[in-house]
């Protein structure tokens, strides 16, 4: 199991930063939810203000959702844009969406909870006596792929760059992945309380 350690930043604080950056750079983007343990953090500690504003992929729980539902809600409300969380298993499945974002040149920024593993999974294994491994990858540069298609990439291990990173993607013009060393630790505590 990849739980646990002090690396990367907690995913509460992930979605807790990317709404104190919205609110000091005066944006208003909808936004769009992957499927995936960082569903939980980001649904719970993001504040929609109004109906219509928090897209997610409910009942089905499609991985791969937030990426083509950011940049609809984009090319829907160019001036307000888009914020898609999505988790690296579920961005891994629509990657090539991101080429389409840069063509596009939509203002949506991509934050991915990159922690190598598909989470929610390990996590509903735990105790059931299953076989370790096959849900981890070697750790993707999410970044390097959205400006090898022509937009901005930008790296976050800590919450400083975390926070200089938002900034900056959410003063761009075209579309940025914020690509986020998470450390998925919070995560078991956290879908356990919610869920009863």
């Amino acid at each position: 199991m990849r739980r646990g350690g002090n690396r990367g930043i907690s995913p509460q604080a992930v979605v807790a930063m990317a709404q104190a950056a919205c609110r000091r750079a005066s944006a208003d983007p909808r936004v769009a939810v992957d499927a995936g343990a960082h569903m939980f953090p980001a649904t719970t500690f993001w504040q929609a203000e109004r109906p219509g504003d928090l897209l997610i992929s409910n009942g089905l729980a499609t991985m791969g959702f937030a990426l083509p539902a950011g940049i609809a809600a984009a090319l829907h409300d160019p001036g307000r844009g888009a914020l898609a969380f999505t988790g690296d298993g579920g961005l891994l499945m629509a990657l090539g969406e991101l080429a389409t974002a840069a063509v596009l040149g939509v203002k949506l920024v991509v934050v991915v909870f990159n922690d190598s593993t598909l989470s929610l999974i390990d996590i509903k294994k735990t105790g059931r006596e299953l076989p370790e491994g096959a849900l981890g990858w070697p750790m993707a540069d999410f970044a390097g792929v959205m400006q090898a298609v022509g937009g901005t990439g930008l790296r976050a291990r800590n919450e400083a760059e975390y926070a200089a990173a938002l900034d900056q993607a959410l003063a761009a013009k075209g579309p940025v992945v914020v690509d986020v060393l998470v450390d998925p630790g919070s995560y078991p505590a956290q879908i356990k309380a919610l869920r009863g």
